[in-house]
């Protein structure tokens, strides 16, 4: 995931619009001081991408705001991405999520809740808000969350990160595969013993037959 575009407005430490391009710059260093709203740009990204960031609810809009908005611009495998995320004070949070045509038009990709679409998302990203923590940046105060993982966790998020989990689809698919074969043939035995059983009976028929023919001939 390569963040291209980056506004928010009433977010955390940020009351007045901001908009960052990512384009401009290969490497940046974020400098300031304590509650300049350094950390609030990671946390703008992440809670666009999964709904989640070191705070919640009213608790992201800025005191002087009566909304928190972040709009993230994103390249993923090519494709360019918008995530607009609105949280109204004392409101229910909106979620939209386009991708960009070759037209340039934003056609929408929203789902119809805010959890469908976010399933959308971490769906199309293959990855949710723990890996993308582990896998991008450390949170503030946090360096050591992967290492503090239990090993079944660590596991998983390693996992996610390099893609691994297509290999457990495909397992699944295999397993799924092989037991529509097994339960076909399994079938298709049972029909091979009722053709042999009737058959047999077939052969016991025309042996009668025969036996009564030589009776009647005598």
């Amino acid at each position: 995931m390569i963040p291209v575009h980056l506004q928010l407005s009433g977010f955390l430490s940020y009351q007045d619009p901001v908009d960052l391009d990512f384009t401009t710059f290969d490497l940046a260093c974020i400098s300031g001081s304590n509650g300049a709203g350094k950390s609030s740009l990671l946390d703008a990204m992440t809670w666009a991408l999964f709904g989640q960031a070191r705070r919640r609810d009213d608790a992201l809009i800025n005191s002087h705001a009566q909304a928190a908005e972040v709009i993230l611009d994103f390249q993923y495998e090519n494709n360019l991405y918008r995530i607009q995320r609105t949280k109204p004070r004392e409101k229910t949070t909106l979620l939209e999520f386009f991708t960009c045509t070759e037209d340039h038009i934003w056609r929408p990709l929203t789902e119809k809740s805010v959890r469908d679409t976010e399933a959308r998302i971490s769906s199309i990203l293959r990855m949710d808000y723990e890996t993308f923590t582990n896998a991008s940046f450390l949170l503030q105060g946090r360096a050591d969350q992967f290492a503090q993982q239990r090993p079944g966790d660590r596991k998983r998020v390693l996992s996610a990160i390099l893609g691994l989990e297509i290999w457990e689809q495909y397992r699944m698919d295999a397993v799924e595969r092989r037991t529509t074969i097994e339960a076909d043939m399994k079938s298709l035995d049972g029909q091979l013993e009722e053709i042999d059983a009737e058959l047999a009976q077939e052969t016991e028929r025309k042996q009668r037959m025969q036996a009564d023919k030589k009776r009647k001939e005598k």
